[in-house]
């Protein structure tokens, strides 16, 4: 067999092949994690005594060189040592031949931790009691011994003092406009929120864990001095690099193989990253292949996408419809650390206000740490919650006010043009169709005509006189607006910003150096270079292989849409055009985003357009709920999209259908609901190409919700919720309705 030149050596593949769970080998170990019991404490030890031949249990202690990850001065273990985290961090790995006994014996690993709390330590003493024999015979000089080995009240206070401060502020971003610009925010809140009326509610939408194909994990192999590991990375330079500073082994000795990511919400770039680094030092350490596969529990515990945040606002509407006053407390729990958190923090911020424009703003987001577990980032879903809590309060200021849904968002799409010139907002969300998209949404929906019948019924069913009747389903109908945005401007931790670099070959070959992108998409450059250029599409290539020096540093999902990427492609074919006849072969062209684009935003003042491009949708949905069985059930659902120019709308169509069957997955716990209808319909545009994937999950659950608070006659304010949470919603309105309505009685009888 003929050696490897050192060039292909040096080559690393980004395109992905399979599922990691779908690659084993001969001799193969199956590795569980051993995880906290507690979220705090001091680790002294983990042991497993007596372990079977061919069984490891791999600790902190045999990491000789790098013991943790680190990016933005934020550190991950990849053992625990030390002081505990959170609960479930992972504290070893054990690893067997046998997958069953593996996941056996880890429950007999000794994690040997010291008494941390006051609380703790009590509880411990009087266990101790309870397990003795003669409990009511014990000698209370044994029971003063237990007391006297407790910590000092000093250590204990200063240990209880420690845990709080984890609880601590770790990014922050504060927005002011309008009078909360000029005035203090006393003096501001005085002058706009004293005697008018506020309409103020808190707001959350946990993403819940989907449906996985696979559960999280690796499977890796050592051979030949040669490290290969198969993991769902979407960041494979950052992986390498951690791998070769824990283990030791030079980059040249990595071979990163990327498989598959399984569901809508990827893992985290973070925390795929840590597991690849745990399986990397098990296989290293054991010579032996390694695969760990995460269970459904661990999956849901540990891994679930997002990060906890809740949004409450206090609006104020004045006699035109428009938003006079908001403000904006926004609560972000990133878990126990997030290397992300400032960057988080900043798109949430900018986009709790949606694409509205109210006359004074003030938003305040706050992200802080906590016990639970570790949270990453992923671009896909990074701000829904922001969009789920605007659009659902914009439907509570519809029902506060004589306005209708349509007419609220259309006169707040657009700046005052009293102020508009004088004190400018301070972003510019560029959605030309905005209008055109609201308004075809209403009218294939029949909105107008269902909301003004619903919202009739609804307020007849909350009257004291009204007795509808019982078997007849409740219906709701809700709008919800949003934006997906590709490329961010006010960057902090990636650049979202990439070079293509192109080569026409003396065979008339077109070789564009890129990370392979879905069948959809390749198919779009390709024609776009083919017309430009003149050959044949079999003659292009797309590749994916890259020299160590050459990977790209940023993860993928930070490299922009496909408006971005193929308006780049089309950059460096028009360059080689010029070129062509005047020039030799091979012509090679290198572009990225022009400068002048990356120009539009002030990081100082934190103002300008935040994004590259914007695509923009409507979402409209139908409900119902049976008055028995308290099931509910979506009659239809209606989507009218701006998303610029659109190379292949079929492939767009099945893109949002696809995210509409995923998303109601996602809306009600442990159920998977069904749609009678969908209709999908896009604006015919020739602006920039923007991103299908994303707007049907930053539309259709604030939609859905709305329409089921108007069906139920009651506010719903988070989701997912379970069937029960909507028994309970009613039982409470309608008792809290009875209660009025025996009030009024009686004030009547005592006036009688």
């Amino acid at each position: 067999m003929p050696r490897k030149s050192k060039t292909e050596i040096q080559l690393r593949s980004l395109e992905s092949h399979g599922f990691y769970t779908g690659f084993d080998k001969e001799n193969m170990l199956y590795a569980v994690l051993i995880r906290s019991p507690s979220p705090s404490g001091k680790l002294k030890s983990v042991t497993a005594a007596d372990l079977p031949e061919d069984y490891h249990l791999i600790t902190a202690k045999n990491l000789k060189n790098s013991k943790t990850i680190t990016l933005n001065k934020v550190q991950a273990k990849v053992f625990g040592f030390g002081n505990i985290s959170y609960f479930g961090e992972p504290l070893a790995l054990l690893c067997g031949p046998k997958e069953q006994k593996t996941i056996t014996l880890a429950d007999s690993v000794n994690i040997n931790l010291e008494v941390e709390n006051l609380e703790t330590a009590l509880n411990n003493v009087i266990e101790k009691s309870k397990n003795e024999e003669d409990n009511t015979t014990k000698d209370f000089s044994q029971f003063v011994e237990q007391i006297n080995e407790m910590p000092s009240l000093n250590t204990v206070i200063s240990k209880s003092q420690s845990e709080k401060e984890t609880d601590t502020f770790v990014a922050q971003r504060i927005i002011k406009y309008g009078l909360y610009k000029t005035l203090s925010e006393y003096e501001a809140d005085k002058a706009l929120l004293e005697g008018k009326q506020v309409v103020e509610d808190t707001w959350s939408y946990e993403l819940p864990t989907p449906s996985w194909q696979e559960t999280s994990g690796a499977f890796a192999y050592f051979e030949d001095k040669n490290l290969h590991i198969y993991i769902p990375t979407r960041w494979t330079s950052f992986l390498q690099k951690n791998i070769s500073e824990v283990t030791g082994l030079d980059t040249n000795r990595i071979f990163i193989h990327k498989t598959r990511v399984s569901n809508i919400f990827p893992n985290g770039l973070w925390r795929t990253t840590l597991i690849g680094v745990q399986v990397a030092v098990a296989s290293y350490i054991t010579k032996r292949p390694v695969k760990l596969v995460l269970s459904p529990e661990e999956q849901n515990l540990y891994m679930s996408p997002g990060f906890e945040t809740k949004i409450t606002y206090k609006t104020v509407l004045n006699p035109e419809g428009r938003i006079e006053t908001l403000k904006a407390d926004i609560d972000i729990d990133v878990g126990f650390s997030n290397p992300f958190a400032q960057e988080l923090t900043d798109r949430i911020a900018i986009t709790a206000c949606n694409y509205y424009k109210p006359l004074n703003m003030v938003v305040k987001a706050v992200a802080h740490s906590s016990k639970n577990p570790p949270t990453s980032i992923s671009t896909k879903s990074v701000a829904s919650q922001a969009f789920f809590a605007a659009e659902n309060h914009i439907q509570k200021i519809c029902d506060n006010s004589d306005f209708l849904p349509d007419e609220i968002r259309l006169i707040n799409s657009v700046p005052d043009p009293k102020t508009e010139k004088t004190n400018p907002f301070p972003f510019t969300i560029e959605i030309e169709n905005l209008s055109q998209t609201i308004t075809q949404a209403i009218i294939n929906s029949d909105f107008k005509r269902k909301y003004s019948s619903f919202h009739m019924e609804a307020i007849d069913r909350l009257s004291e006189d009204s007795r509808p009747f019982f078997a007849l389903p409740l219906r709701g109908i809700g709008i919800s607006s949003g934006y997906n945005n590709s490329g961010y401007r006010g960057v902090t931790t990636f650049s979202y910003d990439t070079k293509i670099e192109v080569t026409l070959t003396q065979q008339d070959k077109l070789i564009i150096k890129a990370i392979k992108p879905s069948d959809v998409i390749q198919k779009i450059w390709k024609n776009t270079a083919s017309e430009i250029l003149q050959i044949p599409k079999q003659n292009i290539i797309i590749d994916s292989n890259f020299l160590i020096e050459e990977l790209p540093e940023m993860p993928e999902e930070s490299f922009g849409s496909i408006g971005i990427m193929n308006e780049i492609i089309k950059k460096c074919c028009l360059d080689i055009q010029k070129k062509r006849f005047h020039e030799p072969l091979p012509l090679r062209s290198k572009r990225g985003i022009p400068q002048a684009a990356k120009t539009k935003w002030e990081k100082d003042s934190f103002s300008g357009a935040p994004f590259f491009t914007t695509s923009f949708a409507t979402c409209v949905v139908e409900v119902e709920v049976d008055t028995y069985t308290y099931n509910e059930k979506i009659k239809g659902i209606w989507i009218t999209a701006d998303c610029g120019e659109l190379f292949d709308e079929n492939a767009a169509i099945r893109t949002i259908r696809l995210e509409v069957q995923q998303e109601l997955s996602l809306l009600v716990k442990d159920k998977t609901l069904s749609c009678d209808e969908l209709h999908i319909q896009f604006i015919d545009s020739k602006n920039k190409s923007g991103q299908v994937g994303g707007l049907v999950h930053n539309t259709l659950p604030a939609a859905f919700s709305s329409a089921m608070s108007l069906a139920l006659a009651a506010q719903l304010t988070r989701l997912p919720f379970t069937e029960s949470e909507i028994y309970e919603l009613i039982t409470k309105r309608t008792q809290s309705s009875m209660n009025i309505t025996k009030h009024e009685n009686k004030k009547d009888e005592k006036t009688e």
